[in-house]
């Protein structure tokens, strides 16, 4: 009868029990401004957080849960959301200055579009050509499909919290089905988040 085999050696300990971590990488000013200028000459149809997202998550600047809390503060903070969440992932990131440039970055190509197309179709006798007005309603599609691209971080996150949908689905009803307004809906649903959320007595330190 042959001996049973030797178990494998163990490893020792100060072997990482699991994989590494990605390291985070800080961007520089330069870096913020020139990624989101390049940001904003892209994101068509509503589509700057989408590409915020790829940007900040593709450059190791965020995790998914670092850029999910800062797009939920940023869809909740009075203001144009895109430029509250350019503002918030250069504060994030670098502070104050981070956010200073962040937002020159994602303000200025716009901007320029903006006064430029502003020039050209003031001159033009009823606005825009019937063509590029049926053209624009077309690309709405593609706008919802950019904007729900840019909130998959949030429902990942969703799905893992304590009532995460059941207050999703609420506020959705609420603002979405019953038109009410959003600061009492806001109120209730934040008010629940807080009391699932508290920490327990296990986890208290």
């Amino acid at each position: 009868m042959s001996a049973p085999a030797a178990p494998p050696p163990a490893p020792p300990e100060d072997a990482p029990r699991h994989p590494a971590a990605p390291v985070p990488v800080t961007p520089t000013h330069a870096d913020l401004l020139r990624v989101f200028a390049g940001v904003a000459m892209v994101g068509i149809g509503g589509g700057l957080p989408a590409h915020m997202r790829r940007e900040a998550i593709g450059r190791a600047w965020m995790t998914e849960l670092d850029f999910a809390e800062t797009y939920t503060l940023a869809q909740l903070t009075p203001g144009p959301n895109a430029v509250n969440l350019a503002a918030m992932i250069g504060a994030r990131l670098r502070g104050w200055p981070g956010a200073l440039w962040a937002v020159v970055g994602v303000l200025t190509p716009g901007l320029i579009a903006m006064l430029a197309v502003t020039v050209v179709t003031l001159g033009l006798p009823g606005g825009l050509p019937g063509p590029l007005q049926s053209a624009l309603r077309g690309a709405a599609c593609a706008a919802l499909a950019v904007m729900l691209t840019a909130a998959l971080p949030v429902l990942r996150v969703v799905g893992g919290l304590r009532g995460g949908w059941p207050l999703a689905l609420a506020t959705f009803a609420g603002i979405g089905l019953l038109r009410l307004d959003l600061l009492p809906v806001l109120a209730v649903v934040v008010g629940a988040g807080l009391i699932l959320h508290r920490p327990r007595p296990q986890e208290r330190p």
